[in-house]
């Protein structure tokens, strides 16, 4: 794999399809809110593993835990009385460290091969992110058992992951709608300029779409009905005549407590998509009002939306009518932050500001 930041300005985009043989034992780590990516270099690839995050326990003690990833997301609304299925992070943040811990040895685990010691991780975590909980996510990394661990926001892994040519001095909009949080971030001479995160993201749609069922239909669908409509059937209101779908699906009835069908379609899973999108717009207008001149054709230019929000049929449309910027959704969404995590763990001194200025003379 090339440098991040190259001295020949032709060569500032990065190539994230080259990495390097020897570095076998690093990993990029998307330690998200809904599911956990794991990104390996493979020869000019990536390995890439993903697992849901969430850990199942013992009610009486949080800390003995029993299962974790696709096993303990089956348990989710389906336990006995004595355990209990939880997600370790909530809204990007770590809630319990055991479990966060678990989690990550997990993926670990997945990101290596039998008998293989994992060197170095990068973990991307949310931009506004304190200090506390980024020292708390590297502690878990080294728990964990790496031997290097380093923490970077989330837009940034997604833009070194997507290739966007982070050295250049025009500035590059990166819009991160992820299940607990929406990172709106600024990229410019390899760093961050401005970042603004929305406490709201994918698993808020899901909730008001489960309330706007049983308000209009007298219905309760469990939260994974509500995902699959969302993926489904999902809009995002915007002045474009997009088609609107619709999906079947079971929940039960308020009124008799029977399973009854009920018909979602996209005007009510838009619906339940406006308040979450309203609030990343007006987070959006605050970090553009916030943007100097020199930053704003680079941004027009190189505006790029990641994570599994960012696939909602009418995102980019609802962006360009709001301001004109003609963003792009990623073709790897759930994957581009853990690939640029992975780029980093290879040349995890490539981010330091006299590397970066260097590659940019």
């Amino acid at each position: 794999m090339m440098g991040l930041f190259s001295s020949n300005k032709d060569e500032n985009k990065i190539d994230t399809n080259k990495v390097t043989k020897n570095n076998v034992n690093s990993l990029g780590i998307d330690l998200g809110t809904l599911n956990t990516v794991i990104a390996k270099p493979s020869g000019d690839k990536f390995d890439l593993y993903q697992i849901p995050s969430v850990v199942s326990v013992k009610k009486n003690d949080p800390s003995s835990v029993l299962a974790v990833g696709e096993e303990a997301k089956l348990m989710l609304g389906r336990t006995p009385e004595d355990i209990v299925a939880l997600r370790p992070l909530k809204k990007g943040v770590i809630e319990s460290v055991v479990q966060a811990q678990a989690l990550l040895i997990r993926a670990m685990e997945i990101g290596k091969k039998e008998g293989e010691k994992v060197g170095r991780i990068v973990i991307g975590v949310p931009g506004d992110s304190s200090e506390v909980e980024k020292n708390a996510a590297e502690e878990i990394g080294r728990k964990a058992g790496a031997d290097f661990v380093l923490v970077i926001s989330e837009g940034l892994a997604a833009a070194i992951g997507a290739g966007l040519p982070i050295a250049e001095p025009n500035g590059i909009l990166i819009i991160d709608v992820g299940a607990g949080s929406t990172d709106l971030v600024i990229i410019s001479l390899g760093g961050i300029t401005d970042i603004q995160t929305v406490r709201w993201g994918g698993d808020d749609i899901d909730n008001n779409i489960v309330k706007l069922v049983k308000d209009k239909f007298d219905v309760e669908i469990g939260i994974h009905e509500a995902e699959q409509a969302k993926i489904n059937v999902g809009l995002v209101k915007n002045s474009k005549d997009l088609e609107i779908l619709t999906m079947e699906t079971i929940g039960k009835s308020v009124k008799t407590n029977r399973p009854e069908k009920v018909v979602i379609d996209s005007e009510l899973v838009s619906e339940a998509v406006e308040p979450i999108i309203s609030e990343i717009v007006v987070a959006l207008n605050q970090v553009l009002e916030r943007l100097s001149p020199e930053l704003i054709a680079g941004v027009y230019h190189n505006s790029l939306a990641v994570g599994g929000g960012s696939q909602l049929r009418g995102l980019k449309e609802r962006i360009c009518d709001e301001f004109k910027i003609p963003v792009k959704i990623s073709n790897d969404p759930m994957t581009v932050v853990a690939k640029g995590a992975a780029i980093v763990a290879a040349e995890p001194r490539a981010l330091e500001p006299e590397v970066r200025l260097a590659g940019f003379k």
